[in-house]
């Protein structure tokens, strides 16, 4: 088969790889004509690929160590090491900031090509669950659905809150996606085992018998609002929350490290007003039989009902797929 470049112009799956395998060949599946794509990318051998942004995959190494890599180009650029890293994204261009959460109390920081070191960005938060670029600056969600603006001059760097979510929701997990102009802050309802006391929880299971050690965690739906405002940033009290109950024509494609909205009727197959999710409930991998990848599918906003898209099994415990996409905004700034 004569394989398509690697730049879809739909979000790729990329399939999981143990991390004792360090294959020399990644294998991507395009959801909407169920093809399988392998791409010779030694670059990736035995390292866990935890996000995509504008058509770069962040990996990290055994060792650490980070670097961003274009598998068109064949392109690296050298990230500073860091054990602790959960989301990241950066701007497109050659002297941009890669900005990440990090650290056991999911903080910001961000960095520079050529720089030797994460530098903290100030901030009277912590459990951040995003991070993107919206208008061509930086946002970050707490785990409350808070959402601040990060400022960034030289290497001097704070976070602004600038909208409070009032809403008390548990197990929840946050993104931010630009769609249409608006920033959308979603919000995945999760549970399972691990939240015996979730208010969500599924009792209505079909299969009863399913051991409690495969679903600690399972995806029961999402919400979405759109984040309002009436004049320019500096107006931060201006800011407000609206339910968004229809997408129209978008699709959001939502993950760890990857996240963007499409318009749904650009693509064959693709549903309009649905969401496209990766399992990335990275604290509760261990807790998995085979590891994280079994959660995920599309949620139509319409019915609210979930169904899979990808049929076959990729699991792992070093790195579930993810989403891989030129368009993409993965949770490091470079």
């Amino acid at each position: 088969m004569e394989y398509p470049p690697l730049s879809p112009p739909c979000p790729w799956l990329l399939i999981a790889e143990e991390k004792e395998q360090k294959s020399h060949t990644r294998v991507f599946y395009n959801l909407f004509d169920d093809e399988f794509y392998n791409f010779k990318l030694p670059e990736l051998a035995g390292k866990k690929c935890i996000g995509t942004s504008f058509g770069w995959l962040l990996s990290v190494g055994t060792n650490f160590q980070m670097s961003l890599f274009h598998p068109l180009s064949k392109h690296q650029l050298s990230l500073p090491p860091h054990p602790y890293v959960w989301e990241v994204t950066h701007e497109y261009d050659h002297d941009c900031i890669i900005m990440v959460i990090h650290t056991n109390y999911k903080t910001l920081a961000f960095t520079r090509p050529g720089y030797k070191a994460w530098i903290d960005i100030k901030c009277d938060s912590r459990n951040f669950y995003d991070i993107t670029i919206y208008k061509d600056k930086f946002y970050a969600v707490n785990n409350h659905g808070d959402v601040f603006f990060c400022h960034i001059e030289d290497d001097i760097a704070f976070a602004e809150r600038i909208a409070i979510y009032k809403e008390t929701e548990d197990y929840i997990h946050r993104y931010l996606v630009e769609s249409s102009g608006d920033l959308l802050l979603v919000s995945r309802i999760q549970g399972g085992t691990h939240y015996q006391d979730n208010e969500f929880i599924n009792d209505e299971s079909e299969d009863e018998d399913e051991s409690e050690d495969e679903n600690p965690y399972v995806t029961l739906g999402f919400t979405v609002l759109k984040l309002e405002c009436s004049t320019e940033l500096k107006n931060k009290n201006e800011y407000e929350w609206v339910n968004v109950d229809c997408l129209g024509d978008q699709a959001l494609f939502v993950g760890g490290n990857s996240s963007v909205s499409l318009s749904a009727s650009s693509f064959n197959g693709c549903k309009a007003n649905c969401i496209y999710f990766t399992d990335d409930n990275f604290d509760f991998l261990l807790a998995t039989l085979n590891g994280g990848g079994y959660d995920m599918g599309v949620f139509n906003m319409e019915d609210g009902k979930i169904k899979q898209h990808y049929l076959g099994e990729s699991l792992s415990y070093f790195a579930p797929p993810v989403w891989y996409s030129k368009h993409t905004h993965m949770h490091y700034v470079c």
